[in-house]
């Protein structure tokens, strides 16, 4: 498999987590040229959140095997924004990690340690 590289993550994010194209207009009616920073933010966090109170396995299952593949790339871009745009807020939300906890690979596992011990919240993680 071909590591995820920054330039495809749209594209990827839109491949696994179809959903996130119904936020896309209102993003690009104040933002034509969104960067993935932003698209996380606009279009995929507000699908993320309520899936991981309700613990929406079906959408769950799908967002974190894209968080997988990001946080197994080689391309460092890929995983810092997966860090930065997901788990800066995750690893400060014990519930929703924990329920979270249940859907990560090693890999992406490893990105939400490595957070909560910058962030100081290591008492956050489950297990």
């Amino acid at each position: 498999m071909v590591s995820l590289t920054y330039d495809r993550v749209e594209q990827a994010m839109k491949d696994a987590v179809p959903e996130v194209e119904n936020n896309y207009p209102s993003l690009l009616s104040w933002h034509p040229n969104p960067d993935p920073n932003t698209l996380f933010t606009f279009v995929l966090k507000p699908i993320l959140k309520p899936a991981l109170e309700s613990d929406d396995s079906s959408v769950l299952t799908r967002v974190f095997r894209f968080f997988e593949e990001m946080a197994c790339s080689s391309d460092i871009q890929v995983p810092n924004l997966l860090q930065i745009q997901v788990f800066e807020w995750l690893v400060g939300e014990p519930d929703n990690l924990a329920t979270a906890w249940k859907y990560m690979g090693e890999g992406t596992k490893n990105v939400a340690r490595r957070t909560a011990r910058i962030r100081r919240c290591e008492d956050n993680l489950p297990e």
